[in-house]
């Protein structure tokens, strides 16, 4: 399917000139950018708080680090059953109507829960029914989203438009957690799931008023399951993409635990904190994740991407295991703050290749492979909960930043060479030529 988008009225000169004449937030020139951005901040901030709450809520109702990495689990088990569904999806239907559709029944399950926790009649079990339902919308919300994002941007521009999609979401990590810190001292739980239903609203309005050009029709359009068997055969023949892709389980299993799992045990458990340092300490993960994905804004391209996404993951590995040996509050933050920083950059660089090594009309299905891989968190989740379980917080992390600096050597022994195939912009253009 061929459309014409808002990118593609804008003339495409030199990149650097135009790097020159925005600079770091250059994406933002354009008006459904601007729109899915602004949606982003909302979005994430509403995101960033539940991190923070939905936790606390099971921790005060069970007092289990077991049961708090089932909630893990049980908000990412769509994302693994979903996920590919979710890409075919975005690349069949109205990218912008799938985005609103998973926006409401967001909404929706902070109002159930608000009503639960105000009323006073809120069980465990429903806690756990509602992360299931907001984890099956997040699995259609994702690959719709970010396949938005090439039809909004020229290419020269897209690195950087999603390293500013990035830094939004990472921007509301620092005042969505530290926000819920703050309303933790005066607030009810539920007090602050109503808020998050309200600020919904401001979200849905904003991807509305979002307009693109009907797209026109190229070719004849195939059955679901023949676009469901089309990803996976361009996945197959395309080495460099179906590395990346693998190279993300690293990520994804061992080290994107240490938020959902390990930022709450270490402020309640470790530390033995309130709870509204659980938004604290959430914040100084987003304050070095919005350094990071800025610093991926303000630059052009990469000359060896592959390096870089070594070097990310091989940080943030150290990173965890800084944070179990640290006994030392500050020095925890300064590790939260790196670890934020490596993550997002290592995101966003793998999100921009995946984006430019694919057509377009692949997007949805290819991007929906990393909702694979966030789907095999609950895996990584769950080993770190019954290692904390058994032994310790410190424990668990110390393990998983060792296995996860383990696999990481591996993967890149093997794959090194076929990832260092990958160059920003580059990949895209020979396969549709040839594809």
């Amino acid at each position: 399917m061929s459309t014409r988008t808002e990118a593609e009225a804008i003339p495409r000169g030199d990149a650097a000139s135009e790097e020159a004449e925005g600079g770091t937030f250059r994406a933002l020139r354009h008006r459904n950018y601007r729109l899915l951005w602004t949606g982003q901040i909302g979005h994430s901030a509403s995101q960033w708080m539940e991190q923070v709450i939905r936790p606390v809520l099971v921790y005060e109702l069970t007092g289990s680090a077991f049961w708090v990495s089932f909630l893990v689990f049980m908000r990412m088990l769509p994302v693994l059953c979903f996920g590919i569904i979710a890409g075919v999806v975005a690349d069949r239907y109205d990218r912008r109507k799938v985005l609103m559709a998973t926006q409401f029944v967001t909404m929706a399950c902070h109002l159930v829960l608000a009503f639960l926790v105000l009323t006073g009649v809120v069980e465990v079990w429903q806690v756990f029914v509602t992360a299931l339902f907001s984890g099956g919308a997040m699995a259609f919300n994702q690959p719709a989203r970010q396949s938005l994002i090439p039809m909004m941007v020229p290419r020269e521009d897209l690195m950087n438009a999603v390293a500013l999609n990035t830094a939004a979401m990472n921007l509301m990590r620092i005042g969505g957690g530290a926000l819920a810190g703050l309303l933790l001292i005066s607030f009810s739980i539920g007090g602050i799931y109503l808020l998050n239903g309200l600020i919904y609203t401001g979200v849905i309005v904003s991807t509305f008023m979002m307009s693109f050009p009907k797209p026109e029709r190229t070719r004849e359009r195939k059955s679901f399951g023949g676009d469901f068997l089309e990803g996976f055969a361009y996945i197959k023949t395309n080495k460099p993409v179906l590395c990346l892709v693998l190279v993300a389980l690293v990520m994804y299993v061992f080290g994107m635990p240490y938020q959902q799992v390990f930022v709450p045990l270490l402020a309640l458990n470790e530390f033995q904190l309130d709870r509204s340092w659980v938004g604290w300490m959430l914040s100084a993960t987003g304050l070095g994740a919005i350094c990071g994905s800025l610093f991926v804004a303000s630059r052009g391209r990469y000359k060896r991407p592959s390096l870089a996404l070594l070097l990310n993951l091989s940080v943030f590995s150290g990173c965890l295991i800084w944070l179990g040996l640290s006994r030392w509050l500050p020095l925890t933050l300064v590790g939260l703050a790196l670890a934020g920083s490596m993550s997002v950059s290592y995101m966003a660089v793998t999100n921009t290749l995946l984006l430019t090594a694919t057509p377009p009309e692949l997007h949805g299905r290819v991007l929906s492979l990393l909702s694979l891989d966030r789907g095999i968190i609950p895996v990584g989740a769950i080993f770190a909960g019954v290692i904390s379980e058994s032994f310790s917080t410190s424990a668990g992390l110390v393990t998983m930043g060792t296995l996860m600096l383990l696999f990481t050597g591996i993967v890149f022994l093997l794959l090194g060479p076929t990832l260092s195939k990958l160059q920003l912009g580059e990949v895209r253009v020979r396969r549709v030529r040839h594809g």
